[in-house]
């Protein structure tokens, strides 16, 4: 089969020239290196379907379903580091969103609200939050709803369109989107939350993880200023599992003092 190649995680409305050039200079990379790559990049739904493909050879996927499903049946080719201020080279963290016309600047001022969160198995969109509201939380509940978005872009028009009272966005996804999409001025961050492992680049089990490391590193090398710049992408580094073992943690504590009530779907008519 041919090799494939899947990384859905920064892909920004109104980024996609910058996301081509990326893995322009990624894919030469990799070809550079005698290793085959594929001239376009899958997609793939469900995701994890992508990222246990068994000819992967460059994805990038989340820290929360790397550490709890995927790093066995993986290789960890390396994490990148996109220069988010407040946090160590190849850290992140998440930014806490509100609608700009609320006055509510604290995350303690949020019991009793609505969530939009992205998904259960993503750590910028769950497990960070639930972390960062364990402290406030009373009788095991600190949210009153939480709305399954589906994704990051969804969460912030729910909250942009007063349908959820906040979110937990990816601060890199934060960022390009303040940048990229026109309607993330209707909102504002009122804090982050701690900082975790970044969102590690993977090949199938078997692949040359040291090679593919030194490509991506070159590839990134390559990229052309303008895409440095949307992404802040400025290097990536050679974290280890043992790294992403927090993630699992924090999670697992956060989980013993509070739940989120029964996620709600989006109903069609309001759907971002």
């Amino acid at each position: 089969m041919s090799a494939v190649a899947f990384l859905p995680m920064y892909a920004v409305r109104g980024a996609q020239a910058h996301a081509d050039a990326l893995w322009n200079c990624l894919r030469d990379a990799i070809r550079n290196r005698g290793i085959d790559a594929p001239e376009r990049l899958a997609h793939f739904a469900p995701r994890l379907e992508g990222w246990l493909h068994p000819d992967l050879i460059l994805g990038q996927t989340c820290g929360l379903p790397f550490i709890t499903k995927l790093c066995s049946a993986v290789e960890l080719v390396g994490t990148p580091d996109y220069g988010v201020e407040g946090c160590p080279p190849g850290f992140y963290h998440s930014t806490l969103v509100a609608s700009a016309a609320d006055p509510r600047m604290q995350l303690s001022e949020f019991s009793g609200c609505t969530l939009a969160i992205n998904g259960k198995d993503s750590q910028s969109g769950y497990g960070a939050m639930m972390f960062a509201a364990a402290p406030y939380a009373r009788g095991g509940r600190f949210f009153a709803r939480a709305i399954h978005a589906g994704s990051h872009e969804a969460s912030m028009r729910l909250v942009a369109r007063g349908l959820a009272d906040i979110a937990a966005i990816d601060s890199v996804t934060w960022r390009m989107s303040r940048r990229f999409d026109p309607e993330t001025p209707d909102l504002k961050a009122i804090g982050t939350t701690e900082p975790a492992p970044g969102l590690p680049f993977i090949a199938a089990a078997g692949k040359p993880a040291a090679k593919l490391l030194d490509a991506v590193k070159t590839g990134i090398t390559a990229l052309p200023e303008a895409s440095r710049q949307a992404f802040g992408l400025r290097d990536v580094l050679p974290f280890q599992k043992r790294d992403y073992e927090v993630i699992m943690t924090n999670l697992a504590q956060a989980e013993s003092v509070h739940s989120l009530p029964e996620m709600e779907e989006i109903p069609a008519a309001l759907s971002p």
